[in-house]
């Protein structure tokens, strides 16, 4: 025997005419509507109280005919009188737990009076079985009106229940309603912090921008005053020095004489290895120790001249030249500030990403809000219910 069959019917609609209301007028209609239904509800428990009173004493009244049946008359083997005996006694023990567990029940929600109501019946149907079907061998009337009693208790209940049924309904929906209400008020906190959050990533690029704007004016009004300009021309002069100097280097090897310098120390490993090398990187060789190596090897091998010592005292004193000019460079002033000017670029594209990131989410939470907000004005039209802007 169940009791939630009843809801699978069909709703009528209803004929009340439709109440219309703004939106933020909501959680006080659903306070009303709360407190009218906790009022019908207490209606109705009072009413389900008299019916239980009414069935437990009719039943009480029907368990002591049953007890007062004298099972030892009956003209039957001991064996089945000692088993219809057991049957009524475990089937009257049911019965009797199940009028407890009945003026036990919590009267406080009528959707949870349904579901507890519901489990003592099934309980009840599925334990005492096989006891009912052994009483009933010798006492079947009886027993029978006990089983009728429930029967009509059942269908007083599920009566009350099918007349009431919206209730279920509309504690339903108005649970579901306030539970998106909530989460739409939780929402539209995020997204108050998440436009605050918006307007602070604004105003620290536009920070950002006025401060690389300010470091472009300094980096112009730096590259037009005096110093910066003869710096420049130094510098252009050093790396035009050092070019000049690469090629005194080169023309330099061209008067060295590697094949005779290599026939002559063949048979010496150390001094060929310098030749060799010397040979295939030349100015790199060179810049590391001013040519002395290859000044010693021409020397010993007989092959250095005039011509070529000219050429190393020419190429030394332009590198000492190109020094003595190098530390005359002053610092430029302006690269500092172009590595402060990226470094901003870099933190302002972070900002952005960070942005549009927020952004997604704020469109996601008002995507959200809007869809839960049409579910509710859905919901409250079956609770005969308009929302309207005024």
């Amino acid at each position: 025997m169940r009791l939630f069959d009843f809801f699978r019917k069909k709703v009528k609609e209803s004929e009340i005419r439709q109440e219309k209301i703004a939106f933020s007028e909501i959680e006080n209609f659903l306070t009303r509507k709360t407190n009218k239904i906790e009022t019908r509800e207490k209606e109705i428990f009072v009413l389900i109280q008299k019916k239980v009173d009414i069935f437990t004493n009719e039943l009480k009244e029907k368990i002591n005919d049953v007890e007062k049946v004298d099972i030892e008359s009956k003209k039957v083997e001991d064996k089945i009188k000692f088993i219809v005996n057991e049957g009524r006694k475990k089937y009257l023990e049911f019965v009797m737990s199940f009028i407890e567990n009945l003026e036990r029940l919590e009267k406080n929600r009528f959707e949870k009076f349904i579901e507890d109501i519901n489990k003592i019946f099934l309980n009840f149907n599925k334990s005492s079985h096989m006891s009912y079907e052994r009483a009933t061998i010798l006492i079947g009337k009886e027993m029978a009106k006990i089983k009728e009693s429930l029967k009509v208790f059942s269908r007083d209940l599920m009566k009350i229940f099918d007349e009431n049924k919206e209730i279920i309904n509309s504690s339903k929906t108005i649970f579901l309603i306030e539970l998106k209400l909530n989460k739409i008020t939780e929402n539209s906190k995020i997204i108050k912090k998440v436009d605050e959050k918006i307007m602070f990533l604004d105003e620290k690029m536009t920070k950002e921008k006025e401060e690389i704007e300010k470091m472009q004016e300094e980096i112009e009004k730096i590259k037009k005053s005096e110093d910066y300009i003869k710096n420049l021309e130094k510098q252009k002069k050093v790396k035009l020095s050092e070019e000049e100097l690469e090629k005194e280097i080169l023309s330099l090897k061209q008067l060295i004489n590697f094949k005779a310098l290599a026939n002559f120390f063949h048979i010496f490993k150390e001094q060929m290895n310098i030749v060799k090398t010397y040979r295939e990187n030349f100015q790199t060789e060179f810049r590391k120790d001013n040519g002395k190596e290859l000044i010693n090897l021409l020397d010993e091998a007989k092959l250095n001249n005039k011509t070529i010592s000219e050429k190393i005292m020419q190429i030394n004193n332009k590198k000492q030249a190109i020094i003595k000019n190098k530390q005359e460079i002053k610092e430029d002033k302006t690269q500092e500030l172009y590595l402060k000017t990226t470094k901003i670029i870099l933190e302002i594209g972070n900002l952005k990403n960070e942005k549009e990131r927020v952004k997604k989410g704020r469109e996601k939470l008002k995507t959200s809000n809007e869809e839960m907000t049409k579910e509710i004005k859905e919901e409250l039209k079956v609770m005969d219910v308009e929302i309207v802007d005024y």
